[in-house]
């Protein structure tokens, strides 16, 4: 199976800044992406706080040299506006667990909720309601 690249979405009304994670990520797309989405986030933080979609479902966990990237990047994130931060899994404990952990490594766990399906985690960024699963 080809690799395929990561999509970032700006939902610039919204202020939201979306991500779909692919099937097999491979670090040679992770660092294309990594400068692309730094790009968009200095671009949104330039209009004041944004939030993040980031749809992890098409993989049931991160190969291990991604959770301190994802980490870093949220970390950086969060300095440069990021307000709320909903994560998309799919159905694996695994990567359930993984996520948590990389939101409370980056120290956005108080901004960030884990959820299964898009409409909730639309409703968490865009209005605050929700809460975490898990």
């Amino acid at each position: 199976m080809k690799p395929e690249p990561f999509t970032i979405t700006v939902h610039a009304k919204e202020r939201v800044l979306e991500v779909r994670y692919p099937e097999r990520p491979t670090m040679e797309f992770y660092e294309k992406y990594e400068v692309e989405v730094r790009a968009a986030i200095l671009a949104l933080a330039a209009g004041g706080p944004w939030d993040c979609i980031v749809d992890q479902t098409a993989l049931r966990a991160l190969a291990p040299e991604f959770p301190p990237r994802v980490a870093m990047l949220n970390t950086w994130a969060r300095e440069h506006g990021m307000r709320r931060t909903a994560r998309l899994v799919s159905d694996s404990a695994i990567g359930e667990l993984q996520t948590l952990r990389i939101l409370r490594d980056s120290g956005v766990i108080n901004f960030g909720a884990v959820f299964h399906d898009r409409p909730a985690a639309w409703k968490f960024v865009t209005t605050g309601q929700g809460s975490l699963e898990g």
